[in-house]
């Protein structure tokens, strides 16, 4: 069962008007909206520095481990159903790494004015379309040409022939009948020496696309030679690009979660995403996991949204939040994609105007239906 907090704003004005009596009533001031917006800045960045840029540093390892294994797997003697399944394996911890940043699709995720990086990694994300029928064309045609592949053939690419869903497609079955046995997969690499240049191809440039984002994030973003992280910290991104411009670090984290859970309220993700791996409730589930440690904060947080919100006097709203939160995880565990539906929609319910009203801040945005 999902709730939902709608709190009036006569309440809310009571509430708030209480809380300057108690304030003078201690020789306190006014200026509660400062101090909010104090925290709110120190939270905020406690969330880039403890959440989002190690999530970006783990995709950033996970997916240079892939290629490492990839070139294993592809040496001499090494093409192996033993080394196959470690291959496969490494193939699902870059994905649940991935889901770890996924929420976050904004600055070095886009990090582009033509089509955003993110999509090169995740095409499935822009629009909700399964692209896995294409890829699988693409591949056969790539394994039956006699051109030369190098790295241009993946980075002049068109997003949806790269990422993480080409790698899946080569990885968890042969091109040739779409057996997931690993004996055929093993017998197509074996006489095609074309479909190891694919594997590794596709595997470097994942990691590429994966230090675009991990270096936007800490070390230059767009070229200006500033990390994301000072320029939205230090609110400095309009000085900097004429085409950039965010109001708070908070607002833009907020939104960017809620667009994730409006993402997975309104697309087929579980039919669609990480179906040859059958891995896509992990997948989710990581996400979940990294959106709580958001909430609840690291062992290096001083202060958290929840504990801001409770300070707020609305503790309902995370106690509704972690409920919501809680049925979304029976979902998952269940494998029920009516239930992880609903239980996406209540909580990007929760940060459309819920935690907002609790964080007292206005995003300024009208939310209607579509990621």
């Amino acid at each position: 069962m999902f709730k939902f907090i709608r709190i009036s704003t006569h309440l809310k004005k009571c509430s708030a008007l209480a809380t300057a009596i108690l304030l003078s009533a201690c020789g306190g001031t006014d200026s509660t909206l400062s101090t909010g917006n104090s925290e709110l800045h120190v939270a905020a960045t406690q969330i880039i520095d403890n959440t989002i840029i190690p999530a970006a540093n783990s995709f950033q390892q996970q997916a240079g481990i892939l290629v490492s294994d990839s070139a294993h797997f592809c040496s001499t003697n090494n093409l192996t159903e033993s080394n196959l399944t470690a291959l496969q394996n490494q193939w699902v911890e870059t994905n649940l790494a991935w889901f770890q940043l996924l929420p976050y699709r904004f600055g070095p995720m886009v990090n582009s004015l033509l089509l955003p990086t993110y999509t090169y990694i995740d095409g499935y994300r822009l629009r909700g379309t399964n692209y896995t029928a294409s890829v699988r064309t693409k591949i056969d045609s790539l394994l039956a040409d006699t051109s030369t592949i190098n790295a241009a053939t993946f980075s002049s690419s068109t997003f949806q022939f790269v990422g993480l869903l080409a790698l899946e497609v080569s990885l968890f079955e042969d091109a040739a009948n779409q057996s997931t046995t690993k004996a055929d997969i093993i017998t197509e690499y074996q006489s095609n020496p074309r479909k190891c240049q694919l594997l590794t191809g596709y595997a470097n440039e994942l990691l590429r696309r994966a230090d675009i984002i991990q270096q936007g994030w800490t070390t230059n973003y767009r070229n200006t030679n500033k990390s994301y992280r000072e320029l939205i910290i230090n609110n400095q991104l309009d000085s900097v690009l004429d085409d950039e411009a965010v109001e708070s670090a908070i607002k833009e984290i907020t939104v960017s979660v809620q667009e994730y859970f409006d993402y997975l309220g309104l697309r087929d993700i579980t039919l669609d995403v990480s179906q040859i791996s059958s891995s896509v409730w992990a997948a989710i589930g990581s996400s979940v996991t990294n959106i709580e440690e958001l909430l609840n904060g690291t062992t290096n947080t001083t202060i958290s949204l929840n504990k801001i919100m409770a300070n707020n006097r609305f503790e309902q709203t995370v106690a509704i939040l972690d409920e919501n939160i809680s049925t979304l995880r029976t979902a998952l565990d269940t494998m029920n994609t009516v239930d992880t539906v609903a239980a996406a929609k209540a909580i990007d319910g929760n940060f459309k105007r819920d935690i907002p009203d609790a964080l007292n801040i206005n995003l300024g945005i009208n939310f209607s239906d579509g990621d």
